[in-house]
């Protein structure tokens, strides 16, 4: 092909587009502004064993496209039982350190799942248009519910549901929820290599320039013009793959302007904050078998709710907690040494004041990185499914558009991100 292809973005969804190009013979090249390739999907190695800091698990790979590309470049994957189908893969805590009781602690998060499903089914119900999750969880009646089980709806509530939208069930509209689609087969854990693995392998070959950051678009009749950190790049199509935090902060400008159907899309859509602290001990002081451990939070405030057992899956001891939405605003204004204090502080009380240091860590800070902006899309109150449309439309044949936030259904996942680079390198393919 003649055509010269400039990808924005060495993400997941620009390496789909950059290897769907390149294998159809494209003439393809690659620009991402940071130092690395990956984007959103991040592994790191400083504990001594591959850690996701971004992406971590293939949600639902039964039809995923990322199943294939994991058993392709020989990823290694788990299980994890998010719903305690087992019923001994989590452990809860209440705020104090008590041990409660996981089977009717389970119970109150089934109870929160089928009222919501309900609600948004049942005729008997009247969800007004522009209605927040919050309010949504609001309407049932649950003094049905003991104690104990209502710990549990109030966990999923608030803490799970942060972390599904990085963001906050009062600032996620409940239509935009139903939206979100998955796929069956649970949820995979990636490790040996981690989503690194994927990235590296659908890099493989392709002309990608790193610690290149784009600051103008100049797209015309004639083709596309780029102004960069490293000069200036002629193409003849873009795809942009940047995040939703990229285009809201204005990092990147357009001659002409962007559409202002893409603009108000850009503007009402949320992009949420979602951040990981992950630790590596001298030895496990934790049982091995459980997948997941529950911090019930003392109030809006309180950190570290939720927790992944890493040694369940590498059986490295090294854990990793993740706080979202307003939790992961509040762990950000803390540095590095006040975040690990008080993430010791949360572990000594679940499992006692004699437990070691870590003797690694590492963390996160999505929201403060120029490239992310953020952890991931979500449907801020306000927005609607047309503005995820609107984001995903190509302009004048010449600038394409891709990434999470562009797919209606899959978004804030990596099979979304990579479905949307695909579906953008279609499009220039047909738009020959």
């Amino acid at each position: 092909m003649n055509e010269k292809i400039v990808v924005i973005g060495a993400g997941m969804a620009g390496l789909a587009a950059a290897r769907t190009l390149h294998d159809a013979g494209y003439e393809v090249r690659v620009l991402e502004g940071r130092d690395r390739i990956g984007g959103r999907t991040h592994t790191d190695y400083s504990l001594g064993t591959a850690v996701d800091l971004g992406a971590s698990w293939i949600h639902g790979p039964t039809g995923n496209p990322m199943t294939p590309l994991a058993q392709k470049f020989g990823v290694g994957g788990s299980h994890t039982d998010f719903d305690n189908e087992n019923g001994d893969s989590l452990l809860v805590f209440d705020h104090d350190g008590t041990p409660l009781d996981v089977a009717e602690y389970t119970e109150g998060k089934t109870h929160f799942v089928a009222m919501f499903t309900h609600l948004t089914a049942s005729q008997l119900f009247t969800l007004p248009p522009g209605a927040s999750v919050a309010e949504v969880m609001a309407l049932p009646d649950l003094t049905e519910l003991t104690p104990l089980q209502r710990k549990g709806y109030d966990f999923i509530g608030s803490v799970s549901m942060q972390l599904l939208d990085a963001a906050d069930p009062t600032d996620v509209d409940w239509q935009m929820e139903l939206d979100y689609l998955t796929l069956p087969g649970g949820d995979l854990m990636l490790h040996g290599g981690g989503y690194g693995q994927i990235v590296r392998g659908l890099a493989e070959g392709l002309a990608i320039e790193t610690a290149v950051s784009v600051h103008h678009i100049a797209y015309h009749e004639n083709g596309v013009t780029l102004e960069t950190s490293n000069g200036r790049y002629q193409a003849d199509r873009v795809v942009l793959t940047v995040p939703l935090g990229v285009l809201q902060a204005g990092a990147i400008t357009f001659d002409p302007p962007l559409p202002e159907r893409k603009l108000t899309a850009v503007s009402r859509l949320g992009m949420g904050q979602f951040e990981k602290l992950a630790l590596r001990f001298p030895h496990r002081f934790w049982p091995h078998h459980p997948h997941y451990f529950h911090f019930l939070p003392a109030n809006e405030q309180s950190l570290f709710g939720s927790w992944i057992n890493l040694a369940r899956f590498t059986d490295e001891p090294v854990l990793v907690v993740h706080n979202a939405g307003s939790r992961a605003a509040l762990a950000n204004q803390l540095d590095d040494d006040a975040l690990l204090a008080a993430a010791m502080t949360a572990l000594q009380t679940m499992f006692g004041a004699d437990i070691p240091a870590p003797t690694a860590t590492v963390r996160t800070r999505w929201n403060d990185d120029p490239f992310a902006r953020g952890g991931y899309s979500y449907g801020r109150l306000g927005s609607v499914r047309a503005d995820r449309e609107a984001l995903a439309e190509a302009i004048n044949g010449r600038l394409f558009f891709a990434g999470e936030a562009t797919h209606v259904h899959y978004v804030a996942t990596a099979h979304g991100a990579y479905e949307t680079g695909v579906r953008a390198a279609r499009e220039i393919m047909a738009s020959r």
